[in-house]
């Protein structure tokens, strides 16, 4: 559980980065003009599947709604398209003599509805543009069917299944006799479109569906519930995420050091924190293995939870240190660092009850081990790991004899290189591929879970892949809709 714990702060932190660049996909604004090309793709949006069960007001249906107008008065017009992925490749069939508004829109007119020239269409898909500034947009003939404060709404139902849609600005008219030609001159627009599942009055019932494409609804949640990651590749996940953010957050204060000459304290001492919490992560998961966690079944969820609770008390230590150094030894007559204050030879004192404590552990578990391939591959990791456990001692010593002058560089340079080194090569044990996998029996069953789990989906997509190549032939346009083009 404690590990799940630690696991779940690295995913809060992703998941605000990830909740913050959807957000902003479901508003698209700028400006577009006709004499930059006839067709402009402005977004694509996955409208999810109407619910079957709303008759009379549905709003789970799908809305795009907003602002399209130019603070210039033009005698022509171009057109804004809501088009289903199924029909948006006949605006882009390449032709030796370049394509024509009739013939990029003549599958869509059969959907479309327009007053005048379509009035047979039963899809609400399209907008003259520019709008009236300040006023509706002409197509719109019912006030009460516009959101307010917006010239312009569309809806879309999607009555079996989700689809992606397609924004377009295009810049073709409508002629007296019906038949599509170029918009005349140069028509500059600005957009303002949002677009949503569901309706945006009700945006409160579902926040989690309302903003995002249908592809995106519910990522975050999925990504939880589904356990594609073994437990000890959450724990080193969450070393990396940890390190990184310490990283970032000494960076900032080093950039705005040199701009001001003072920096950010606090963030010069989460950063800190992030990178000495990643270190003992680091701890615990390699006093973990050496236990044979992920190894064999031989360690107990029990042990194990003595394992964490002693590990807890000892880095809660470790931190007590390290604010007492942060906070009160800070002497400018003496040369102190971290190898030369009592805070800091106690951080290395419960540096080496670790490293004793991996080594025992890690000698137990060879001794133990039944498999001569498998106890030589413990072997080697006690020994790697092990230097990385004792090196702070010697450095201690080396730096002694160095310069006040190069000393924190060469410190910073080492440990940094150190840690690196150590959590790129749990980053290779751990790989899901690699060679190594077959010395981690506690795999078996998990993805043997994973199996038994998705093999009902597997079969459904291939089916479905199988339907929808029968299908292939019947969904292409006859040949007689490309002999005008």
């Amino acid at each position: 559980r404690m590990i799940e714990g630690m696991w779940c702060l690295t995913y809060v932190h992703v998941l605000v980065v990830v909740s913050t660049r959807l957000v902003n996909g479901m508003r698209i604004t700028g400006t577009w003009s006709t004499k930059n090309g006839p067709v402009s793709v402005l977004a694509k949006f996955g409208f999810q599947q109407t619910d079957p069960l709303e008759t009379k007001n549905k709003h789970s249906r799908g809305f795009i709604y907003g602002n399209v107008s130019s603070e210039e008065v033009y005698t022509s017009r171009a057109v804004l398209f809501i088009v289903p992925q199924t029909l948006l490749s006949s605006f882009f069939l390449d032709s030796v003599y370049g394509q024509t508004c009739e013939s990029m829109l003549q599958n869509v007119s059969r959907l479309a509805f327009e007053t005048k020239c379509m009035p047979e269409g039963k899809g609400d898909i399209m907008r003259w543009v520019p709008c009236p500034k300040g006023s509706l947009c002409e197509d719109e003939t019912d006030p009460t069917k516009v959101i307010k404060g917006y010239q312009m709404t569309l809806r879309i139902e999607e009555p079996y299944t989700p689809e992606y849609w397609y924004v377009l600005l295009v810049g073709c008219n409508l002629d007296a006799n019906c038949s599509w030609i170029p918009s005349a001159g140069d028509i500059s627009v600005s957009y303002d479109i949002w677009l949503t599942n569901g309706s945006p009055l009700l945006q409160y019932l579902n926040p989690f569906t309302h903003q995002f494409s249908f592809d995106e609804q519910w990522r975050a949640l999925y990504l939880v519930q589904q356990p594609r990651m073994l437990p000890r590749q959450k724990l080193l996940t969450c070393i990396i995420a940890t390190k990184t953010v310490g990283l970032i957050l000494q960076s900032i204060n080093v950039v705005v050091f040199a701009y001001d000459g003072r920096g950010v304290v606090i963030a010069r001492l989460c950063g800190e924190m992030c990178r000495s919490w990643s270190v003992c992560v680091l701890c615990l998961l390699l006093i973990l293995l050496s236990r044979g966690w992920s190894f064999n079944d031989v360690s107990s969820s029990s042990s194990n939870r003595v394992t964490v609770l002693i590990w807890a008390i000892l880095t809660t230590a470790h931190f007590a240190l390290l604010f007492v150094n942060f906070f009160f030894i800070d002497d400018i007559l003496h040369d102190i660092d971290v190898f030369k204050s009592w805070p800091g030879y106690g951080m290395l004192v419960i540096r080496m009850i670790e490293a004793l404590w991996f080594l025992t552990e890690m000698r137990t578990s060879i001794d133990k081990e039944q498999d001569d391939d498998k106890a030589e591959f413990l072997a080697h990791i006690g020994a790697g790991y092990l230097v990385w456990f004792v090196y702070p001692s010697g450095l201690g010593v080396i730096v002694s004899f160095i310069s006040v002058l190069w000393r924190f560089k060469i410190i910073l340079a080492i440990t940094t290189i150190a840690n690196f080194l150590a959590i790129a090569c749990l980053v290779h044990l751990f790989w899901p591929t690699g060679v190594n996998k077959r010395y981690f029996l506690a795999d078996v069953s998990f993805y043997r879970r994973m199996n038994r789990a998705n093999s009902a989906e597997m079969e459904d997509f291939e089916q479905l892949l199988i339907a929808n190549e029968m299908r292939s032939d019947s969904d292409f346009p006859p040949e007689d809709n490309f002999q005008g083009i």
